[in-house]
């Protein structure tokens, strides 16, 4: 048996202020704690789980849960295990990782952990002992940050306004309003090809001709050294890469968030597939969080070659929050509901299906100031633009649902 000790760290204090030498169990103490812990083998295998874990995690002790991933939704895109196990990653390193949210599998209560991973001593490489607190799924107040992990030494935002961070320089400015912004902006458009000079060209500097190219040379110059102000001059570029003839964004050292939106989305897709609803939210939750920012490159509103991309990625939005708008009710998930019935509305600003479920569902909550107002403004946008008017009324609508 492990025996903790606890001696009088004062030889001179009052004997009576402290107990002679005192021992407990491991176990005693582990059982006592108000906070959980859970003790995994490099694999994620469960070996131990103290009560208040148990508490805090339900299944622990079902049998059901033989693995840390059964109770975290922590492999899918986005998530802080997308790319190494955290309990692998914990058992080799030399100190406790940075905490991180995680959220819980199921739909149990909580809906997230903040969950610290650590190696556990004397176990010789083969442990990890995880504590775990209280956190709320989609908690956008605090998240910490997880480039710690292996990842991308660049992040571009492109959905709402573009907005770049490097994991060792700050490289946001107003550059991104000019020339080598607007290149870096029709890269990430282009992001999944290699794109021709001359095509750069002729997009930024429509009916110039071809005495432009050495201009666009110069800018995608400018670009390298905004997005790597330190790099030595006889390096080669890390981000911006020659290749085939054109250029394109190194995607194994940058990080967009359109690439982890497509993603979350079709692993929702997929998780539908296989008639599982909890991956299914967790999947089109996180798409739907990262496009809540608003369209994609929406500070360059007016650029002819991201209209198609900007299109291909709200249909995508649209998908994801119908079905989230589906998943939600069949669970019960009002406000998770409404919250997206909200968005889509933005999004089909003249699609009077969409419209009337919304004011419902406000009524049915018995919001009838904002289902009015939400009423008026549609009614008053179809006017504007068509001169019509809504396919429903708001006096019926406030009749179904007072029935209800």
């Amino acid at each position: 048996m492990i025996v903790l000790a606890i001696r009088n760290p004062n030889p001179n204090s009052d004997p009576s202020s402290l107990a002679d030498d005192r021992t407990w169990s491991a176990d005693a103490v582990l059982e006592a704690l108000p906070f959980g812990v859970v003790i995994v083998e490099a694999g994620g295998h469960l070996v131990y789980a103290n009560p208040a874990a148990h508490g805090l995690v339900s299944g622990i002790g079902s049998g059901e849960v033989r693995r840390c991933s059964d109770l975290f939704v922590c492999r899918a895109s986005g998530a802080p295990c997308a790319r190494t196990c955290l309990a692998e990653r914990a058992t080799s390193a030399e100190s406790a990782l940075s905490e991180v949210r995680i959220d819980t599998a199921g739909g149990a209560t909580p809906g997230a952990l903040w969950v610290t991973y650590a190696p556990l001593p004397g176990s010789d490489g083969s442990l990890a002992i995880i504590a775990l607190r209280p956190g709320e799924r989609g908690d956008r107040r605090r998240r910490s940050d997880v480039r710690w992990l292996t990842g991308p030494d660049l992040r571009i935002w492109a959905f709402g306004p573009t907005h770049v961070e490097a994991l060792n320089d700050s490289v946001d400015g107003r550059w991104l309003r000019q020339r080598p912004g607007q290149v870096l902006k029709y890269l990430v458009c282009k992001r999944s090809s290699v794109v021709l000079v001359e095509e750069i060209a002729e997009a930024i500097w429509p009916g110039s001709g071809r005495h432009t190219v050495s201009n666009a040379r110069y800018v995608i110059h400018q670009l390298r050294e905004k997005l790597e102000p330190r790099r030595p001059a006889h390096d080669s570029p890390a981000f911006v890469v020659a290749q085939s003839g054109g250029y394109t964004l190194n995607r194994e050292r940058v990080w967009i968030d359109v690439d982890e939106f497509e993603s979350a989305v079709e692993e929702g897709r997929a998780a539908l597939a296989r008639m599982d609803p909890a991956a299914a939210t967790h999947c089109l939750d996180y798409a739907i969080e990262l496009s809540r920012r608003g369209d994609f490159l929406a500070d360059d509103p007016y650029s002819e070659w991201a209209v198609d991309e900007r299109h291909h990625l709200t249909g995508l939005a649209t998908y994801a929050l119908r079905i989230a708008i589906v998943l939600a009710r069949q669970r019960g998930d009002v406000p998770a509901a409404v919250m997206h019935l909200d968005r889509l509305a933005e999004l089909e600003p003249f699609d009077s299906a969409v419209h009337r479920e919304l004011i419902s569902a406000l009524l049915a909550e018995g919001l009838r100031t904002e289902a009015k107002r939400r009423y008026d403004r549609f009614a008053e946008r179809l006017r504007h633009e068509f001169a019509e008017e809504p396919e429903f009324d708001l006096s019926s609508l406030r009749a179904t649902a007072d029935e209800r």
